[in-house]
């Protein structure tokens, strides 16, 4: 597994790092990849713990099966994400649910518009076993149900944890229930009941209570990539609308991950503009922006979390400045000009 062997090291080499990775569609698929690539480069090579919700649990996952960093950002740059999904509607209906999601992450439809068997398939074809260290999140009723390589475990509301299986599930089942957007995404069936997306527990979109409480780990330790929610000025008027036609119960208020309490983590959140989380049909330039906007924002706070230094940050930072530039300049290039840029400037430090 990720054999890269060079001089860069944390700054502090006995720590056991954990890695969260946040819901956010193909915004988080991507910019986890590039969260990936600077802990690469800072020396983070093994994770006591990695995984996460939605669209951050699939790059921890094919990087706890094996992959590099590189490799990650590769796969998550080569896959077509729409060819992972299946169309189960007319073009109208799809649009209708994308317009009803907030509401249907109250009253959460079993059936969605599309169906997630391909993405199953594409996950457990980089691993036929649990891959070591790896957890994400899936949700069910009330409860949040957690999978890992020790088996499957659920929290009720009350917070009580309780075993439900004494061994690993289905890799493809559980990436799978934590990526079904109510409505969009349909629910996946699983041991008598249905997954729905993770980001719907308690914790909201980045549940970093999973490595301290299963992990034991330190939240200074913690390495959080948190791409945020996707609201925009649209999303907050379809939220007015459905509130004024069925009241304020019809959608439900979205939880803020709580970083800073009880000891900061380290957290990077990447600014990724472009593009919506489940847009799933994007340009080469708007997969790499996303990339290396994980990239960007991850090297200072390794930095100030003591996680790179020395020559690595400088290399790191070096490559952040000439990468801004890049992005600059790519405004008024042709298409194609930021991916062609980027590519020669990882090359060229052997990130790629």
């Amino acid at each position: 597994m990720n054999t890269k062997n060079d001089s860069a090291a944390p700054t502090t080499s006995n720590r056991e790092f954990h890695l969260v990775c946040s819901s956010g569609g193909s915004r988080a698929i991507l910019a986890s990849a590039g969260v990936l690539l600077a802990c690469d480069q800072a020396g983070i090579r093994q994770f006591k713990s990695i995984g996460g919700v939605s669209g951050g649990s699939v790059p921890t996952a094919l990087y706890a099966s094996g992959l590099s960093a590189d490799q990650c950002v590769r796969q998550a740059l080569e896959i077509d994400f729409a060819s992972l999904l299946t169309r189960r509607a007319s073009l109208f209906k799809i649009l209708m649910a994308y317009f009803m999601q907030r509401r249907n992450e109250k009253v959460r439809p079993i059936d969605g518009v599309l169906t997630s068997e391909k993405l199953g398939e594409f996950m457990e074809s980089f691993s036929s076993e649990w891959p070591k260290s790896y957890w994400t999140m899936g949700i069910a009723d009330k409860s949040e149900i957690i999978f890992n390589e020790a088996g499957v475990f659920e929290i009720e509301p009350d917070g009580v944890l309780r075993v439900l299986k004494n061994e690993p599930g289905p890799l493809g089942v559980a990436v799978r229930g934590s990526c079904a957007v109510p409505g969009v995404i349909s629910a996946v069936p699983y041991d008598g009941r249905h997954l729905f997306d993770g980001a719907l527990g308690t914790e909201g979109r980045c549940p970093i209570s999973v490595p301290t409480r299963l992990y034991g780990a330190k939240r200074q330790n913690i390495i959080v990539c948190d791409v945020g929610d996707d609201v925009n000025q649209t999303s907050e008027r379809i939220a007015r609308i459905w509130k004024f036609v069925c009241g304020p119960e019809c959608v439900p208020e979205i939880a803020e991950p709580d970083f800073f309490s009880n000891g900061r983590v380290i957290l990077i959140r990447p600014k990724i503009t472009g593009f919506r989380s489940l847009q799933f049909k994007l340009t080469s330039d708007l997969k790499w922006s996303a990339v290396m906007a994980g990239y960007v924002a991850a090297i200072p706070e390794l930095a100030a979390g003591n996680a790179i230094g020395g020559e690595a940050l400088g290399v790191a930072r070096d490559i952040t400045n000439a990468y801004k530039k890049i992005f600059d300049e790519s405004k008024a290039k042709p298409q194609g000009y930021l991916t062609t840029e980027t590519e020669k400037l990882l090359s060229a430090h052997g990130l790629l």
